[in-house]
């Protein structure tokens, strides 16, 4: 499978490295908004890991659920953005089927599958209404430490679902200066820079520096200081900008140009980098939500 991939959140939950700190928990977040996955490889030799550590599923479901509390990839927005159930079902078989994932995985009120893409056969296993009962079986080499990681991130969105149906306005929107407040770095120029994009659109990085009252060559050496670019700032804050308004009446081209991608094209690719799905299947799965009832079928 040279050339799969698995999501982000997993990966870094798997591999659960000491030494991060609150800014490279955010340039993280912001590199992973641009491009949502890691190589398989590293997905697959972290659960090996893992599991010959005896790791319990309690350890890999903390470490995804601290990894999911500052995510702000487009379709960890998407997922995050239903109130029923059944339609992050619907959503998470079809980026499943859509990026270039090692392992694929289907999920249903009944069950949970996964197919490992080097051709081994399918497996799944009893669950409750949810999808997902903690007990997963696969065949082939597939570790648990996987299958939890990949389990933990399901029972985070249904648990996001059931929270959202209970908010007068449904879910709240996430951003980069969001996340920062998390992590606690907004007052650093890594955060203002973020803010003012999230705020401002795509406007040159002078532009910026001129708003936060500074040159633009002393704040590029103190972006550089945190290892971020203000073009890495820019182009998550985009997506995060262009995500938010695929649920809108504005075409896909509209919202393209007003945010700064070239094309539509040019966003198309964009969010297939991200997400591993193009906006219009976005936008498909925000509308079938939103419009249709009774919920939606897991077999969309």
């Amino acid at each position: 499978m040279p050339n799969s991939l698995a999501y982000h959140v997993v990966v870094n939950a798997l591999e659960g490295k000491a030494g991060w700190t609150p800014m490279t928990r955010f340039v993280s977040a912001v590199s992973h908004a641009i491009s949502g996955h890691l190589p398989y490889q590293r997905y697959h030799a972290a659960g090996r890991v893992r599991k010959a550590e005896g790791a319990g599923a309690g350890v890999v479901e903390r470490m995804v659920n601290d990894f999911l509390a500052t995510d702000i990839n487009p379709g960890y927005l998407l997922l995050s953005s239903f109130q029923r159930e059944a339609d992050v079902l619907v959503a998470f078989n079809a980026y499943n089927q859509s990026a270039k994932l090692g392992v694929q995985t289907s999920l249903g009120s009944s069950g949970y599958a996964r197919r490992l893409n080097s051709g081994s056969r399918n497996s799944s296993h009893n669950a409750n209404g949810n999808g997902a009962d903690g007990s997963l079986m696969a065949h082939g080499d597939d570790p648990d430490s996987c299958r939890q990681g990949t389990l933990a991130i399901v029972e985070t969105m249904m648990a996001t679902t059931r929270r959202n149906a209970q908010l007068p306005s449904g879910a709240e929107r996430r951003g980069l200066s969001t996340t920062a407040k998390i992590l606690g770095v907004e007052a650093s120029a890594v955060g203002e820079v973020a803010l003012v994009f999230e705020s401002e659109g795509h406007i040159p990085i002078a532009s910026v520096a001129r708003k936060l009252g500074c040159h633009q060559r002393t704040l590029e050496r103190r972006l550089r200081e945190s290892n971020i670019t203000a073009e890495a700032l820019r182009q998550a804050s985009r997506l995060v900008r262009a995500s938010h308004r695929l649920s809108s009446l504005d075409s896909l081209t509209m919202i393209a140009f007003d945010e700064g991608f070239s094309d539509l094209a040019h966003m198309t690719r964009a969010f297939q980098t991200a997400s591993g799905m193009p906006p219009s299947l976005i936008r498909k799965l925000m509308r079938l939500s939103q419009n249709t009832l009774p919920a939606l079928s897991p077999s969309l």
